[in-house]
């Protein structure tokens, strides 16, 4: 059984990806998770420390895409990549509910949006950056490649097509959407 804190970061993601921010209420997300309110206070001070925690956590799983990535070849190049974008298409498709949610949230609660997503995500996106300039400083990766510009192309590529992936999915798999975003990906920015 998952401890306490847990379940209710879980049922926070589902109320909020049901109701958005307005809407969802901490004794919804108690009664989701399964505790009383006062548990859910006792984890987390109020919804938007709770939202905070809900986001943070999901950055989270990108701890192992750089830890160790080496830049020695263009194989090591796209393996990273590789699992950078695998690990963003999961968490997309994981949460697809909280992310729809949070593109129409960003219309009445930019500020919030903002600083939850920018926040949580830069120390990520800091890495991603970090790695593609050593890939530039190896000669794998065009001098000129504006790499925040590149990386901000390629997570919105990714986005799109998890928005669009239930129009689409008859078309053509989202393995080779994937497939087709690294392949772009790595085209347009290799040396």
């Amino acid at each position: 059984m998952k401890d306490t804190r847990q379940r209710i970061l879980d049922a926070a993601v589902r109320v909020f990806g049901r109701d958005g921010v307005s809407g969802a209420t901490t004794r919804e997300i108690a009664r989701v998770a399964k505790v009383n309110e006062v548990t859910l206070f006792r984890h987390f001070r109020n919804k938007h420390e709770l939202l905070r925690q809900v986001v943070a956590q999901s950055a989270k799983r990108y701890e192992h895409v750089f830890a160790g990535a080496a830049v020695e070849s263009s194989d090591d190049l796209k393996r990273t990549v590789e699992t950078f974008v695998e690990t963003h298409a999961q968490k997309l498709r994981d949460n697809e509910d909280f992310v729809r949610t949070f593109i129409g949230e960003m219309n009445r609660n930019l500020k919030l949006c903002r600083s939850l997503f920018v926040k949580s995500m830069k120390p990520v996106r800091q890495t991603f950056i970090a790695y593609l300039r050593s890939a530039q400083k190896a000669g794998l990766v065009r001098k000129d490649l504006d790499c925040t510009t590149a990386i901000d192309a390629l997570t919105g590529m990714l986005l799109a097509g998890a928005m669009r992936r239930p129009l689409t999915e008859s078309t053509y798999s989202n393995r080779r959407y994937i497939e087709t975003c690294v392949e772009l990906f790595l085209k347009g920015i290799e040396a």
